[in-house]
């Protein structure tokens, strides 16, 4: 599938336009970014692998609910894919630990993509076209078009962007209509000693600050 060129929003008045019109502001996406990111700096080497990527999944899609549902949204699980949804706006948001947000390439999916989140985002597509016509009202009774709260973290960067991916067809991002870049901040991790036996063996506790670039 042709990947089109999405329009990408980095002006920092723009993206706050840009999100109030989804119902969220540039500190909640921020909030999300940082729960998801100290989720993941929770795993422990002894932990299975894939212990940070679930944690930081579990922490932001909490993060989104705790917030979004008492304003008046919904819990969606329709086809297995967790995701929050406005009804009058006609959105969903999900949540999305990715490689790389906030850059000239397309962020990708770090665990891939099944066949309920291709349905939805196919769905979600079909509907935000017919929206686009002169009588389309609102968006009440329309499949919610799917938005993406894309969050990557290393050891030096913390990035989130909210993106409305295109349909695809295989099990990863082939491109977006619209991608807002939130969050770009340094992380600066400081290691220290958590009930360090004398013999240094014991386990190491990661604190990670993080800093507004």
């Amino acid at each position: 599938m042709t990947q089109l060129k999405p329009v990408v929003v980095s002006v920092d008045f723009q993206v706050r336009q840009e999100l109030r019109a989804l119902g969220l502001t540039p500190e909640f996406i921020t909030s999300i970014a940082r729960m998801s990111a100290a989720g993941k700096f929770e795993a422990l080497e002894i932990d299975p692998s894939s212990t940070p990527g679930t944690l930081a999944y579990i922490k932001g899609v909490r993060a989104i609910r705790l917030a979004l549902l008492p304003l008046g949204w919904r819990l969606s699980r329709i086809g297995n894919v967790e995701a929050t949804v406005n009804d009058k706006l006609g959105i969903q948001i999900c949540f999305q630990n990715v490689d790389v947000a906030c850059t000239d390439r397309h962020p990708q999916a770090i665990s891939g993509k099944g066949a309920g989140s291709r349905k939805l985002i196919q769905d979600g597509q079909i509907e935000l076209f017919d929206r686009t016509a002169p009588e389309a009202v609102d968006a009440i009774g329309s499949v919610p078009t799917v938005w993406f709260v894309c969050v990557s973290t290393d050891l030096k960067k913390l990035r989130a962007e909210v993106s409305c991916p295109e349909a695809f067809e295989g099990n990863q991002f082939e491109g977006f209509s619209k991608r807002i870049f939130v969050v770009d901040e340094d992380l600066d991790p400081t290691p220290g000693n958590v009930d360090q036996p004398d013999n240094g063996s014991g386990p190491m506790e990661h604190e990670v600050r993080i800093a507004k670039k």
